[in-house]
């Protein structure tokens, strides 16, 4: 028994204590480029997930997406802007992104302004993730699946911090002009909590 209590402690401290963030993605699927972005938090997990799915938030912060509206089947904006799966988002994106740090009164850059259509497919209160795809662009000129995902972790001075990552993969003959972006809202979602 206590042999048995040992090796789960031991287990436990091993999974708790990492010199390297663990990630928390899913495995990845193929395609033609996959842009990502990744930062290290001084911050609680749960703060950071509520900032990272608080989308109203967004102009605030984040230098790439510069709005990001949860809707309806039809994109139709709703009033509750909570993300769930199946709804619809609406999300204006600067490619490549302004320079940081940003909020709510910066003004776009009209030449690099984009808006997709996409439709969120996963939603992981529990383990922290969320993740949505393109809708209604055809995969040949761009299709992609974005993951968002936290992990806690404890660092070599024993602090407990938030390891954020997001990843996109796309396919199609535009993809390769997005991995600029990932990294600046990366940079931008730990500077909230740098202040």
């Amino acid at each position: 028994m206590a042999l048995s209590v040992f090796f789960s402690l031991f287990a436990l401290v091993n999974i708790a204590i990492a010199a390297e963030p663990p990630s928390n993605l899913p495995h990845a699927t193929p395609g033609v480029f996959t842009a990502q972005g990744s930062s290290i938090v001084d911050a609680d997990i749960d703060d950071v997930w509520r900032v990272l799915t608080n989308f109203s938030s967004y102009p605030d912060w984040n230098p790439f997406v510069r709005s990001q509206v949860v809707t309806n089947e039809f994109y139709i904006p709703l009033d509750d802007q909570t993300p769930q799966e199946n709804l619809g988002l609406i999300i204006n994106t600067q490619i490549p992104p302004l320079p940081a740090p940003v909020n709510a009164s910066t003004p776009a850059n009209l030449l690099n302004a984009h808006t997709t259509f996409e439709r969120i497919h996963h939603l992981d209160l529990e383990n922290y993730r969320i993740a949505w795809g393109l809708a209604g662009v055809p995969d040949s000129i761009i299709g992609g699946d974005r993951w968002s995902a936290l992990s806690s972790f404890v660092d070599d001075d024993g602090k407990t911090k938030t390891f954020y990552e997001s990843r996109e993969i796309y396919i199609g003959f535009l993809a390769s002009t997005l991995n600029e972006a990932f990294g600046a809202q990366a940079e931008a979602l730990k500077v909230i909590f740098d202040k």
